[in-house]
């Protein structure tokens, strides 16, 4: 029960900490405080944060997924006091009107803001219909000008407020659960690793900076050079009203993670992971639509160095790049599950 409860508190702490693309130093530090007590633990010249065990071994498989959110910087403080900003990674500028964002300055203030936009009631009937661009959408932290350029600066991060909840039993909503649930997975698949007697090295890595360009899983490869790699991220849930099965795949919260077998993934390993998750009664779902093939870090680990073999398990979400993302912990728990039995079953058999 307290090893449980201590996951649920790095899990809450983990969504609650900002990690903006290019300044994931907060969740880091969380990261690397959860592995240090059982892994070799170092940095990388980009921040990625490297959990290892049996590092002497020249038998490698990688286990990663991105520490990185969505969010902004600002760009412009106009004379009034409002900010204006660009976008750190894609985001569906319909969904921004209203939010609560927290704007981090250079000397580690938290000032919050809210995302403001001119009322419906003033709008032309044409421009109603219209999704606002980025550019005329601003940040009002209810501040003097004075007060504003006192604390803020061009540059500064700004992250959606944190919002980590239970919406049922199982169920969590968050903010950048794209990507730090696959941080939490990785977390305590490389902790219940090191428990077991392995002969291949096992490194699970933290990238950064993957929605601008999948930045630290391409620079993580050539320090760790691995023969394999598991990747994880979450994928599009279907179970919601208007999105095609037909095209995108049939795939739903609470089912299990899904098993990705596009050509980012390598057919041994696809092989592997769907044999072991059916003789441990691990329950998967399998996708091939091809709108997430390049998307991830999973086809950049592929290619890099003298080629890695690479698997890409997703852990289903919906309403991605947004501030309500939603998943399932049993989804997350099997996913976990079946890194640790495919690593063991690696081991055992010898494949590395």
């Amino acid at each position: 029960m307290k090893k449980i409860l201590e996951e649920r508190l790095f899990l809450e702490k983990l969504m609650n900490s900002y990690s903006v693309s290019g300044f994931e130093e907060d969740a880091l530090v969380l990261y690397e405080e959860y592995v240090k007590p059982f892994s070799k633990v170092f940095r990388d010249s980009l921040n990625n944060c490297y959990a290892v065990l049996n590092s002497s071994s020249s038998k490698r498989i990688l286990i990663e997924a991105h520490i990185d959110e969505i969010g902004f910087q600002v760009t412009y403080i106009d004379d009034m006091g409002f900010l204006y900003v660009r976008q750190n990674g894609g985001i569906d500028c319909a969904t921004l009107p209203g939010s609560i964002v927290e704007i981090h300055t250079s000397d580690n203030k938290v000032v919050p803001g809210v995302i403001g936009k001119r009322p419906i009631h003033v709008q032309k009937p044409d421009e109603r219909a219209k999704v606002v661009e980025l550019e005329e959408l601003w940040i009002d932290t209810g501040l003097s000008k004075e007060n504003v350029l006192e604390m803020i600066s061009v540059g500064d991060v700004v992250s959606f407020r944190p919002n980590y909840f239970f919406i049922d039993e199982n169920r969590i909503v968050s903010k950048g659960l794209d990507d730090k649930i696959g941080v939490f997975v990785i977390a305590e698949a490389i902790r219940r690793l090191s428990k077991e007697n392995l002969h291949i090295g096992v490194c699970a890595v933290a990238t950064v900076q993957e929605e601008v360009g999948c930045k630290g899983a391409k620079v993580c490869v050539g320090n760790i050079e691995p023969q394999m790699s598991i990747s994880v991220d979450v994928g599009f849930a279907t179970d919601v009203p208007n999105i095609s099965k037909k095209k995108y795949g049939d795939i739903a919260l609470g089912r299990g993670p899904v098993i990705n077998c596009n050509t980012d993934c390598n057919r041994e390993m696809v092989n592997i992971a769907r044999s072991v998750a059916k003789d441990a009664g691990v329950d998967v779902q399998l996708n091939a639509n091809s709108i997430s093939t390049g998307g991830t870090n999973t086809a950049s680990l592929q290619v890099s160095s003298k080629g890695v073999k690479t698997l890409l398990l997703s852990i289903p979400n919906r309403y991605m790049h947004t501030q309500v993302e939603m998943c399932d912990l049993r989804d997350v728990e099997s996913a976990i599950e079946l890194i640790v039995e495919t690593i063991l079953f690696i081991n055992t058999n010898k494949l590395l």
